[in-house]
């Protein structure tokens, strides 16, 4: 085990390695910074037998509420192990040293992976447990492409179309409240502490929103301009979205959400579909953890739940992480 200072070439190489998709070291210095209060990184090493360093997983702690409770959870993530040694149980090895490490040297805190396939088995065999599923979510905005295929006549789908968005903006303007507004910003601006701090009202595990780690995660991303919505309603901040329009696609990818209770949250979601709409985009997207509170009212706003495509897994000594119910969307992963 070592830290992350110190070693970024050496994960940059076997990280870009074992990816279709390569990486820079600015993306790694943005990715393993970590909260000023916070334990720094801990990577864990599979070496062969002349030295070289052929496999490698990461813990980052990120801040996080249990039951309200502000804890630091260990984000696992850069499993990595050369192609020639696959199958061999070598990732399995691996993985179960970081889990001892973790349960000796931080038992009380939880740990979170959303894994791949190989990932997932060689977690489930050291003890790792199925939290839930992440579920994308979709509300089309336009629905021409999709109708142009399917009834082969270019009139009969833009009239099919045409309906169907007419449908989608009596919704949102049905849902949207008379004196809500959602400003609109490239800056991360400062959210107001009581919007952060009581995500979510109920009990679970959510990644604590505070203004610092905001700005971390979007403002100083690396690669992705974000956009931040602030929602007020009677002259107080209610609600906050942070998402990333797709020009190329013409979506719109929902990163957090939060709002005070539930008629904000759809009231917020109704004025994102109804600027949408405005800006001729396609659709609107967000990936949620199965039992996360805001799916009721993605449903009732039009949005349809896709088969989901992937799973996370928890692990704690102590019980706390597989007790808790995860409230994850896509700014959970670092990405």
């Amino acid at each position: 085990m070592t830290g992350f200072e110190g070693f970024q070439e050496e994960i940059l190489r076997l990280r870009n390695a074992n990816r279709e998709r390569t990486e820079t070291l600015d993306y790694l210095n943005w990715r393993y910074r970590s909260a000023p209060d916070a334990p720094g990184p801990r990577v864990f090493w599979l070496f062969e037998a002349a030295g070289e360093r052929v496999g490698m997983a990461s813990a980052i702690f990120r801040p996080y509420r249990i039951d309200n409770e502000r804890v630091f959870a260990a984000v696992i993530g850069d499993i990595s192990l050369d192609a020639g040694l696959r199958g061999r149980g070598l990732g399995q090895v691996l993985l179960r040293f970081m889990t001892q490490y973790l349960d000796e040297h931080f038992p009380g805190q939880p740990a979170f992976v959303i894994p791949t396939e190989a990932a997932r088995r060689a977690l489930a065999s050291v003890g790792w447990v199925a939290s839930g599923t992440l579920v994308p979510h979709v509300c089309v905005l336009d629905a021409m492409r999709y109708l142009r295929a399917t009834l082969h006549s270019e009139w009969l789908a833009a009239a099919v179309a045409k309906c169907l968005q007419d449908a989608v903006r009596a919704l949102a303007r049905r849902r949207a409240r008379p004196d809500g507004v959602l400003f609109l910003s490239s800056a991360c601006e400062d959210s107001d502490p009581d919007i952060a701090g009581a995500r979510p009202p109920q009990l679970g595990a959510v990644r604590d929103l505070r203004p610092d780690e905001l700005s971390w995660r979007y403002a100083q991303h690396p690669h992705t301009r974000f956009v931040f919505g602030r929602y007020y309603r009677a002259d107080a901040q209610r609600g906050f979205v942070v998402f990333e329009d797709d020009a190329q696609t013409q979506t719109c990818s929902i990163y957090d959400l939060t709002a005070t209770d539930a008629t904000d949250l759809r009231s917020m979601l109704a004025l994102l579909v109804l600027r949408g709409l405005a800006a001729e985009l396609t659709s609107i997207r967000i990936v949620l953890s199965d039992r996360h509170p805001a799916t009721k009212s993605l449903r009732g706003l039009g949005f349809i739940a896709r088969r989901s495509d992937s799973l996370f897994q928890v692990h704690s000594s102590n019980g706390v992480a597989e007790k808790a119910v995860w409230r994850i969307s896509q700014g959970d992963k670092d990405t």
